[in-house]
């Protein structure tokens, strides 16, 4: 989980700028006015208060207009590139987004066959993965972590502690469910028709189970609460094994998808624990993430005990998995290194590592052939080839 404060949508203020731009916060939207605009409300305000403002030429507004929209633009996301990427990096825009976002999740979704972008205050994004197309979806006041599910999709907006639910084809908002103990990440449970999301502030600390209703419509209604004590960090489901995996403490936590019920408690020998678990069914395998040096632990997925590790150096693990190569990845934030690891019952082996962005909360990896990261600086995504 990241907390920071939220960046402003708004330039600083400046004696032209309510006359020449206006800024949607919710969606971080540029409208540029015309000369006429400026004129009109300048003097509007020069015959309140003659002495303080004259409004002497077009050619006065159209250059307030021309400087306010490059500081605008400069405020955004664009092409130029704010440091060196790695060869093997293909940068993904996010259309309109703010120039740097603090990224804290993405995630695939095989039904939408689109990766998931909650991008903070600059909204929620998909990119077709094939293309590296992105585009906004909806009008979200944040998307702080986001997943979907029949034809629905769900973010959640940490600082309002909601989870909204948008239509797909549309991206309006259908529903909203008030989250009392606010949520760190959500993600949709395939198998249930649930959403899990974590409440490591929750007393106690868990997870809240809420039921998707078969409506398109509906509101999604609570079902079960599971305490998680010194949890939950990040949340894996796997069909496979029918259970959810959470980070707790130096754990891990295994939760039976149908009964709610906590199975087991694994030691990960991380002095904390930090990201996502990711589960590799075809080798039995889980991989926990620990909070320092990059460091991953692989763990046997029947009865938890500790095979292997491997350390990408830095600060707070953040592991992948791709089902399509049987790869596991891992980056550290703050880290410039990310590392594509073979797993195996017994070890982990390194098999490419790539140079990333200092900054850069988030990395998944799609069905097609790709893995992903977050530029944070440059408010972008970063596409890997992995076929």
């Amino acid at each position: 989980m990241r907390h920071r404060p939220r960046q402003a949508a708004e330039i600083a203020d400046g004696s032209c700028i309510p006359a020449a731009l206006g800024v949607d916060p919710t969606i971080g939207a540029l409208t540029l006015r015309t000369a006429d605009d400026i004129i009109e409300e300048l003097s509007a305000v020069a015959e309140a208060t003659p002495a303080a403002i004259r409004v002497r030429s077009r050619a006065v507004a159209l250059c307030c207009a021309a400087a306010l929209a490059t500081a605008a633009l400069a405020a955004c996301g664009s092409d130029e590139e704010p440091s060196s990427l790695d060869p093997a990096a293909h940068p993904v825009a996010l259309p309109g987004a703010m120039r740097s976002i603090d990224f804290d999740d993405i995630v695939y979704s095989p039904d939408l066959e689109r990766v998931i972008v909650p991008a903070r205050e600059s909204g929620l994004y998909l990119i077709e993965p094939a293309s590296g197309h992105a585009e906004r979806l909806g009008h979200v006041g944040s998307a702080d972590s986001a997943d979907a599910g029949d034809d629905r999709v769900f973010v959640l907006d940490r600082e309002q502690r909601v989870l909204n639910v948008l239509e797909r084809a549309s991206g309006r908002t259908v529903a909203s469910v008030d989250l009392e103990d606010g949520g760190d990440y959500v993600r949709y449970v395939r198998p249930t028709h649930e959403l899990w999301i974590t409440q490591p502030a929750a007393s106690p600390s868990g997870i809240e189970i809420v039921a998707v209703p078969s409506e398109a419509g509906a509101t999604p209604r609570r079902a079960a609460f599971v305490a998680v004590p010194d949890g939950p960090e990040g949340l894996v489901w796997s069909a496979g094994t029918g259970k959810a995996y959470t980070h707790a403490g130096s754990d891990v936590v295994a939760i039976d998808l149908e009964s709610h019920a906590v199975t087991d408690r694994w030691a990960t020998g991380c002095e904390g624990t930090h990201g996502f678990p990711r589960v590799d069914e075809r080798d039995g395998v889980l991989l926990a993430s620990c909070s320092a040096d990059g460091k991953v632990v692989l763990l046997d997925l029947d009865d938890g005990r500790q095979l292997d590790d491997y350390a990408v150096g830095d600060g707070e693990a953040l592991p992948g998995y791709s089902e399509r190569s049987d790869h596991f990845y891992v980056r550290a934030d703050p880290g410039t290194r990310l590392a594509t690891l073979a797993a195996s019952p017994q070890r982990l082996r390194l098999v490419r590592r790539v140079e990333v962005p200092e900054v850069g909360h988030c990395l998944t990896a799609d069905t097609v052939g790709h893995y992903w990261t977050c530029d944070a600086e440059a408010g972008r995504v970063l596409r890997f080839d992995d076929p």
